[in-house]
């Protein structure tokens, strides 16, 4: 009997074995298929975008003309500034560096980077043409305010990360465009001329910028940045101690070695770095990822200044919805490649459904207010970002 049990065992298994096989070869036969029309469907909107490619690259080219018609006079000012100096002057390599770098700023056409940022039907894949094709931004259309604290949402593979690094021409949409003020950066572009222009104005700091640092001093990893993108070195590292207290360090570090920092100071430092370029637009990516709740309690209080005091635009991608209820005026709201709602803080934590929809956790002050509301205290209409206020709102409700 063991025998004839041990015999109807091998043969199922058997049969299981070649079910699964089977089963595999069913799923990898889908996925080449769905890849192949995954691709095929972006090969497709990328054609269709081609005559706006060629309208994109006619308003741009007569922009540029447009833009250089005041040129001689930037030159002619130029000149003046240099024939004002005196022999000995001329001879300071400070005033011959900054003479050169006027000449040739003077002869470009100067694009103002600092209005609103548009995206116009944006699409991006990744791995395409391959089995790991995967579409990160699908036609999206978004306006983000310049003067303006702005918050970018969504689960993990939403598009977030990929959205903020077109506006600095890291990466660029296959369809579409990005304006970032009325400098456009569209699918056709083969390559971006005034790209050190666009990300002196556009600084993008990634999560964990600590590890971009590499120079023997702080100051020189500060100053890096405006140097490298043609600014005067001389007034880069004139700049540095007040840069250090900007982002809450002593001026005396800029002599040691950034390595020598803990964690939350090297980030300090990387972020001054960004800060040093002067642009109007600092994009944040997970800036307070590894921090202790202080380190992001400072961070959060860094940009928020940036922003009421200095007028920078700041872009935030995070995962944390205190920080974003904490700061932000505007919120966006992304899922599977596309934005799926913008509005305030308030409007966007309100909306219950919606988060359970993006499966991202409100805000601690919400999570009370949900639950206020589940036993017929309901506040979630009201704003709020603290808890003094969400006591008077309670309050309020009371009467």
């Amino acid at each position: 009997m063991s025998k004839v049990n041990n015999s109807v065992d091998k043969k199922e298994l058997k049969a299981r074995r070649k079910q699964h096989s089977k089963n595999l070869a069913l799923a990898q036969k889908e996925e080449i298929r769905r890849t192949k029309d995954l691709h095929k469907n972006t090969m497709k909107l990328i054609k269709e975008d081609l005559p706006n490619q060629k309208i994109f690259k006619a308003e741009f080219n007569k922009l540029k003309k447009d833009k250089l018609q005041d040129s001689p006079v930037r030159v002619k000012k130029v000149q003046d500034w240099w024939n004002n100096l005196t022999p000995e002057e001329k001879l300071e390599k400070t005033n011959i560096r900054q003479h050169k770098a006027k000449m040739e700023s003077a002869k470009k056409p100067h694009f103002n980077f600092e209005d609103d940022i548009k995206f116009e039907n944006v699409s991006l894949t990744y791995s395409k043409d391959t089995p790991f094709e995967f579409r990160a931004l699908d036609g999206t259309d978004l306006t983000i305010k310049k003067d303006r604290i702005t918050a970018v949402i969504g689960m993990t593979g939403s598009g977030k990360s990929t959205l903020i690094q077109l506006t600095n021409g890291l990466l660029v949409t296959e369809t579409g465009r990005t304006l970032v003020g009325d400098y456009p950066l569209f699918a056709s572009m083969k390559k971006i001329k005034e790209v050190k222009d666009l990300r002196r104005e556009v600084g993008l700091v990634f999560q964990f910028p600590e590890y971009q640092l590499f120079q023997d001093t702080i100051a020189k990893d500060i100053a890096f940045g405006p140097i490298n993108l043609g600014g005067d070195k001389v007034l880069a590292f004139k700049k540095v101690p007040e840069l250090l207290r900007m982002v809450d360090l002593p001026e005396d570090y800029a002599k040691r070695s950034p390595f020598d920092l803990s964690g939350g100071q090297k980030r300090r430092v990387a972020i001054a770095g960004i800060i040093a370029m002067d642009g109007g637009t600092l994009v944040l990516d997970e800036p307070t990822g590894g921090l202790d709740p202080q380190g992001e309690e400072d961070f959060m209080r860094l940009f928020y200044n940036l922003n009421k005091e200095k007028n920078k635009r700041i872009i935030i991608v995070t995962h944390n919805m205190d920080h974003v209820l904490q700061i932000a005026d505007d919120v966006v709201v992304m899922h599977k490649g596309k934005v799926i709602e913008t509005g305030s803080p308030f409007e966007i934590f309100s909306n219950q459904k919606l988060l359970e929809k993006i499966e991202i956790e409100p805000p601690k002050l919400y999570k009370l207010a949900y639950k206020l509301k589940a036993k017929g205290l309901d506040i979630t209409g009201e704003k709020f970002r603290t808890v003094e206020e969400v006591a008077a709102a309670i309050k309020a409700a009371k009467k």
